[in-house]
């Protein structure tokens, strides 16, 4: 019964919390478990709390949220263990707040009772026989049909918020939204999204980069070192298409600065061809790798803008990736 099982929740909650705690103070370094560390903690507290759950008839899934933000904390860097420690905790506060919840619906919910009442032998409550009951009901559907209008359907994805819904409720409710939610993102977005593993708002919230590229700094090109990502800007001077053996193009253009020039390569890009005739002349910025190949010096590009056509996307910034 929930009587006997909340206080035992409640008791299983504040342990997390504790030791939660204990890894944020000491600085996320995976030190609060001997041996085993954090995730050994939470998939045997995960184990012992959703049995308790199912008995409580209380909602399983701010457990698997809960297991699902720590999994795989000891290869998180110190930031993402940061992150990953403040979304628990608030499930652990959601819990605590549902389980609370729960245990007053059980103790102020009044019983319900019978529409039609029914005496000792059988017969219908004076006033309130069979065939009346049935008439009011198909009187009630025949007033709530809808008219044959054309109907726009409302968004698939809207998220419902109930009345009197606590402040961590909300987020959690909001949070675990479906992606197409979020204003501007369609079908072939969501697609995209999905195979990046982002289902739910709360998975684009801690989709954090593999890391960061610095495109702030252009190199000289007389400058650029080699097997390295650099970023470079000169004038165009000629573009061209070249054939491989394998059936592949290269398309290769030359730029220069006042320190030399370059030739750059795009592989599998004939396209690109059109463009940069059309910008000779003016400025490209490029991103790639200098190599050598024999006697000859390539550039591979990874990603190029022409600044005088528009802004600058990449360059100039640190760029997530």
């Amino acid at each position: 019964m929930p009587e006997t099982t909340n206080p035992t929740l409640t008791s299983y909650i504040e342990r997390a919390r504790k030791v939660l705690q204990h890894e944020q103070r000491t600085n996320h370094q995976d030190q609060a478990i001997k041996p085993g560390g954090l995730e050994i903690f939470v998939v045997r507290w995960a184990d012992e709390v959703s049995s308790i759950c199912k008995n409580a008839g209380l909602d399983l899934r701010p457990i698997h949220s809960f297991t699902e933000y720590l999994e795989g904390y000891r290869q998180q860097d110190p930031m993402q263990r940061a992150a990953s420690l403040r979304a628990a905790l608030a499930i652990l506060n959601e819990l605590e707040q549902r389980e609370h919840g729960q245990r007053s619906s059980n103790v102020l919910t009044p019983p319900t009772q019978s529409v039609v009442g029914h005496d000792k032998s059988g017969s219908s409550t004076p006033g309130r026989n069979k065939s009346g009951l049935n008439n009011e009901i198909t009187a009630a559907k025949a007033q709530t049909k809808p008219e044959n209008k054309t109907v726009v359907n409302p968004p698939q994805n809207t998220t419902r918020l109930e009345a009197n819904m606590s402040a961590g409720h909300t987020v959690l409710t909001l949070l675990s939204a479906d992606i197409t939610a979020v204003p501007g993102v369609g079908a072939s977005i969501a697609a995209r999204l999905h195979n990046l593993g982002i289902r739910s708002v709360r998975d684009l919230l801690f989709y954090f980069p593999r890391e960061h590229r610095d495109y702030s700094k252009l190199e000289k090109i007389a400058s650029i070192p080699f097997n390295e990502l650099t970023t470079t800007m000169g004038l165009i001077w000629e573009v061209k298409n070249v054939p491989t053996s394998s059936g592949r193009t290269r398309t290769i253009a030359t730029i220069s600065d006042e320190t030399g020039k370059l030739n750059v390569t795009w592989f599998n890009q004939p396209y690109l061809l059109k463009q940069l005739k059309a910008a000779q002349g003016s400025y490209l910025v490029v991103t790639g790798v200098k190599q050598r190949f024999g006697n000859k010096i390539e550039f591979s590009v990874r990603s190029h803008e022409l600044p005088e056509q528009g802004d600058l996307v990449n360059t100039g910034r640190l760029v997530p990736v």
